[in-house]
């Protein structure tokens, strides 16, 4: 049996620092087959569209903000774990290249700020994924920022569309809601697929562009699958305002 961690939109340096030191440890405690990152990993607020005209366009670099997650997510991960590790592609992970091609496209290059490149991913053993991951049978990872995904209002909604979109069961990210919904058809039941939107790992208190009550239909959380052969067990962690869990008996705080 295998077993997954996922996780998702840490937005970095907007990430709770608790919830992402107490994951950290949990990793390097259990040692899990595999950790699929579902991307977000960094906010890159200077370029994101929010901040255009607004002092945040001028505050951390999009190389300084991948310094600061090699310095605070990557090496303190390899330093207690050093399995496999996925990376998706994200809507925030593409707004380093979108902000040169609608700003500066004479300095585009796509290959310097590619976010894999950013982070450096190949130095530390790490692999990247541009749009999607079937890392399981019959089970797909993608961020959930693609168009023709219809958004829902509530939790696992969004990602029970992707399912239905792709006809496999989906995990996924982007939503920033915790949920899992799962969805049978065919005669007697033949086909059920799932899906799981992981929540996000994020200090909502540094979202600025809620408004000063911070006001969202959001949950922490992140995911824990269980694969035996064809038999993939999904789960959600949720995770409290002050960063703890509670996971496979033990709480960490």
């Amino acid at each position: 049996m295998k077993k997954i961690v996922l996780i998702s939109d840490l937005q970095m340096p907007l990430e709770s620092k608790r919830a992402h030191r107490n994951l950290i440890r949990y990793i390097h405690d259990s040692q899990p087959d595999e950790v699929i990152n579902i991307g977000d990993i960094n906010d890159y607020t200077a370029p994101g569209r929010w901040s255009a005209g607004q002092r945040a366009e001028y505050g951390m670099t999009v190389r300084q903000e991948a310094a600061y997650t090699r310095k605070n997510h990557i090496e303190p991960l390899r330093n207690g774990y050093d399995g496999p590790y996925t990376l998706l592609g994200s809507n925030h992970g593409e707004r380093p290249q979108k902000y040169l091609v609608d700003r500066a496209p004479a300095l585009y290059d796509e290959e310097s700020f590619r976010e894999d490149k950013l982070l450096r991913l190949a130095d530390y053993g790490m692999t990247f994924e541009a749009t999607r991951y079937d890392f399981a049978p019959g089970w797909s990872a993608i961020h959930g920022h693609a168009r023709g995904i219809s958004l829902a209002r509530y939790a696992g909604g969004t990602a029970i569309n992707a399912a239905r979109k792709y006809g496999r069961s989906i995990v996924m990210g982007h939503t920033h809601r915790a949920g899992i919904v799962s969805e049978t058809t065919g005669p007697a039941g033949t086909k059920t697929v799932t899906g799981v939107e992981l929540g996000h790992l994020m200090d909502i208190t540094k979202a600025a562009y809620l408004g000063p009550e911070r006001l969202a239909n959001w949950q922490a959380a992140f995911g824990l699958f269980y694969i035996d052969g064809p038999t993939v067990t999904p789960h959600l962690i949720p995770v409290s305002r002050t960063g703890s869990f509670l996971v496979e008996g033990e709480t960490y705080k």
